[in-house]
């Protein structure tokens, strides 16, 4: 399953593939689960384009840090961006600190955009969620608390 050279333990990747599975499960392409979907199709917004908002929503960057933070070339990231700010979803402006970098950011459309899509993930976990048992999902929700309370103090 390994597909970097990062060493993982065996019990790393039996999560992992459950996880794995899990998440198709919930965001399979079944008609109650593709809300997702449809929102990237109506937006019409690659997954490059999506990535990009996302990094952009809290952040300012310039086109080359925002490379650099998803793994992109510069010429692809600058693709990116120029379809977004072209699409009104992010903003450039001229860096107060050097005038030859522009600073991106998500404005107030690119918000609404990635809400929406927000939405409609979670309207398709909830759909699945509403399937298991109350018992499932209680110790479901106890095994993710402490998991996403370190995520946050991590990102703090």
């Amino acid at each position: 399953m390994q597909a970097s050279s990062v060493q993982v333990r065996p019990e790393a990747e039996q999560v992992a593939a459950e996880l794995l599975a899990l998440w198709r499960h919930v965001i399979g392409t079944r008609s109650r689960d593709a809300g997702a979907y449809a929102i990237f199709e109506e937006l019409d917004l690659t997954l490059t384009q999506v990535k990009a908002l996302c990094a952009l929503s809290n952040d300012e960057l310039t086109v080359k840090e925002l490379a650099q933070r998803l793994g992109l070339s510069l010429p692809g990231a600058s693709r990116a961006v120029d379809a977004l700010v072209a699409r009104e979803l992010l903003y450039r402006r001229e860096d107060e600190h050097d005038r030859r970098q522009k600073r991106l950011g998500c404005n107030d459309s690119g918000h609404h955009a990635l809400r929406r899509l927000d939405e409609a993930r979670l309207a398709g976990i909830a759909a699945f969620a509403a399937t298991l048992p109350a018992e499932q999902c209680a110790r479901l929700s106890t095994a993710l608390r402490p998991i996403l309370s370190d995520l946050q103090k991590r990102d703090a």
